[in-house]
């Protein structure tokens, strides 16, 4: 598995495509209206009480379901990103087994994953709801 034990790229990109925007869901989501970008944020049904039983590929296909991943690499930062310094690296056709196989649930808090080929942006927030910004 890639991993980068820098978040400074990510953060970089992030200045780029958000200015002002920091790691966290709801950063980016505030940055993204500033912008005028529009998304559309979708809440996980009782999230609260089925949260649990989810898998970490359920969720990723919940999350997916119907997009079709732009080409290149993809950056994934998870709150243990900020507590490792780490950051998973991958093709994005390798992505979903790179989840899969990740020994962290990933899905247990923030998620941000960046796309850097059209600069767009996937959000998971820890209260069950996720976006798709710029693509």
């Amino acid at each position: 598995m890639k991993m980068n034990s820098s978040l400074s790229l990510p953060r970089t990109l992030l200045e780029r495509i958000l200015p002002g925007a920091t790691l966290e869901p709801d950063s980016i989501l505030e940055a993204a209206e500033r912008e005028g970008l529009t998304y559309k944020f979708l809440t996980i049904a009782d999230w609260e009480e089925t949260g649990a039983r989810y898998g970490k590929t359920d969720l990723f296909d919940l999350i997916f379901a119907g997009k079709l991943f732009p080409p290149g690499e993809v950056i994934v930062i998870t709150d243990e990103s900020f507590i490792s310094g780490e950051l998973l690296c991958c093709p994005v056709q390798e992505l979903r087994q790179r989840v899969d196989l990740s020994s962290q649930f990933m899905f247990d808090g923030d998620v941000v994953f960046m796309w850097p080929q059209i600069s767009g942006l996937t959000v998971f927030h820890h209260e069950g709801g996720f976006a798709h910004v710029g693509w």
